[in-house]
């Protein structure tokens, strides 16, 4: 089936409600090896009855106010997500900030309720927000008094009409340099990512999607949770990566959403198997005994893909598909048809969605269309920053469209090296050779200290935890690989000098590394 046209999330639940009944929209873990479904009806029963309890006058009167949630990935988290975007605006915290930032974005946000996880109380206790409700103390009792005031007839949620075009969701952004930003999406923009983000892919009624990513980023929360909704599938949501490997046998999903970190670590486990077995698994072996025997693909953001990783999957019987976008587009722009695929666009992002546009212009990439937001809270300076006279939304990314429509990225504009002749070195085209190094961990590209900044510079944190093998052995062998891979280049795009790193990189919550000079230091 195809994904369904929506004007706002409202209407989704209504029509999932309808059409899923008693199919199982969650299958949660209650045990190690226990589970249990919760049905559409009594998701969407439950969202209507916190949406009640947060907007109804004889409760907390919060209707059209700010909402935030602070909390792991949980099945609470979804049903509050929904509840405040309904009725209000849902303000997504990012769950591994510190808690002065916390405590900042809450204040910066207009934040008037919070419903968060009791590992978090002493940061909500100090933030002086009025309504506070703990997923482990009051959150029951906040449902059950949802319950009762629907029962008497109070419609004051159900029946309040949304404002498609107004701001519906306040996400605040992660980037590898600079401060948060919120970034205000409408109900609009979330809904025409959701149909067209999907648009390409046809969709069974028995879909099971692994949900791992944290659930404030807007690739997780608009693809992997309300898209999937939106078709009827049944949302299976990991409760740590620790035990990601045990949840695929046990929930055996049909798809998830990654980014390349996780799609990295996964082959990275497939290649100590081969090992262990001293010959390349078969197919069947991969999937039953890696991913639980029914996975179909993986639909990857955030960051490029190795190519041959993409092929490696296939042996698998698994798409790979990658695809493009931001915060700022709801969050996708592009995505991968792999039918499309061939040998001269499997590096590419994949094609532009419908309902959105995408030019170039001096290199850099241009968006406009229903998914792009409505600018950046209480910042116009910064909005207008980003925003062409003509609309367009400036991405910061360097890249092109080919004959066919396949956009291909370069690289990050702040992130450009200009060599000594002149030329462009995009570190991120760089960094993937690296990544394709089983001995590599991370790496990063930059154009060197002081007086060297025009010499490509690579900055290796090694995998020292390799059996059998000494720091200068595994550090010498990377210098081996460093070199073959220069023979792949041309001159100015070869490594010129490489530093080993013995300390993790510093990163941002969205794991990407920060592009500092803490972390071009050995």
């Amino acid at each position: 089936m195809k994904t369904r046209e929506i004007n706002n999330l409202k209407e989704m639940l209504v029509k999932i409600e309808k059409e899923y009944g008693e199919k199982a929209a969650f299958t949660i873990k209650i045990g190690e090896e226990e589970t249990k479904d919760i049905s559409y009806r009594d998701f969407t029963g439950e969202v209507n009855a916190l949406g009640t309890y947060l907007s109804s006058p004889k409760s907390l009167n919060l209707a059209g106010k700010h909402v935030a949630i602070l909390s792991e990935n949980r099945y609470e988290w979804i049903v509050s997500y929904l509840a405040a975007i309904c009725g209000g605006v849902a303000v997504p915290i990012d769950r591994d900030l510190p808690e002065e930032s916390v405590l900042y974005l809450l204040e910066s946000g207009d934040v008037e309720a919070v419903l968060y996880s009791d590992i978090y109380e002493d940061i909500i206790a100090k933030s002086g927000i009025k309504h506070k409700i703990c997923y482990e103390d009051n959150y029951s009792s906040a449902l059950a008094k949802g319950k009762e005031l629907l029962q008497s007839g109070d419609d004051s949620f159900t029946s309040a009409e949304v404002d498609n075009n107004r701001l519906a969701s306040l996400l605040f952004t992660s980037g590898t340099t600079g401060f948060s930003k919120g970034v205000m999406l409408s109900h609009k923009n979330i809904v025409s990512n959701i149909y067209a983000a999907t648009a390409f892919e046809k969709y069974r009624e028995d879909e099971i999607m692994l949900s791992i990513l944290p659930y404030h980023h807007a690739f997780e929360c608009t693809v992997g949770l309300m898209a999937s909704l939106n078709f009827g599938a049944t949302i299976c949501i990991n409760d740590s990566l620790k035990y990601l490997r045990e949840n695929m046998l046990l929930f055996k999903p049909t798809g998830m959403y990654l980014v390349p970190a996780i799609v990295n670590a996964i082959y990275g486990r497939l290649k100590t198997a081969e090992e262990m077995l001293g010959r390349p698994p078969t197919r069947d072996e991969v999937q039953t005994l890696a991913f639980g025997g029914r996975l179909e693909r993986i639909f990857s953001g955030s960051a490029p893909l190795n190519v041959e990783l993409i092929k490696k999957f296939k042996d698998f019987g698994i798409n790979l598909l990658q695809g493009y976008g931001l915060t700022e587009t709801s969050p996708v722009v592009t995505t991968t048809k792999f039918e499309s695929i061939n040998d001269s666009n499997i590096n590419s992002v994949g094609e532009v969605i419908p309902g959105c546009e995408v030019k170039i212009l001096d290199n850099e990439i241009l968006v406009k269309g229903e998914n792009v937001m409505l600018g950046y809270y209480k910042n116009e300076e910064a909005t207008k920053e980003v925003f062409a006279e003509d609309g367009w939304f400036k991405t910061g990314d360097l890249g092109y469209l080919d004959d066919n429509g396949f956009l291909f990225i370069n690289g990050r504009k702040k992130n450009l090296i200009i060599a000594s002749g002149g030329e462009n070195v995009y570190p991120e085209e760089i960094e993937q050779y690296l990544y394709s190094v089983p001995l590599i961990a991370d790496a990063l590209i930059y154009g060197g200290d002081d007086k060297e900044r025009e010499i490509v510079t690579a900055v290796i944190l090694p995998n020292y935890e390799v059996e059998g093998k000494s720091k200068e052995e595994i550090q010498e062998e990377i210098d081996l690989e460093v070199e073959k891979i220069n023979e792949k280049l041309p001159v100015y795009k070869q490594i010129a000098a490489v530093k080993f790193r013995e300390k993790q990189f510093e990163k941002t919550t969205a794991k990407k590394i920060k592009r500092n000079a803490e972390n071009t230091t050995v």
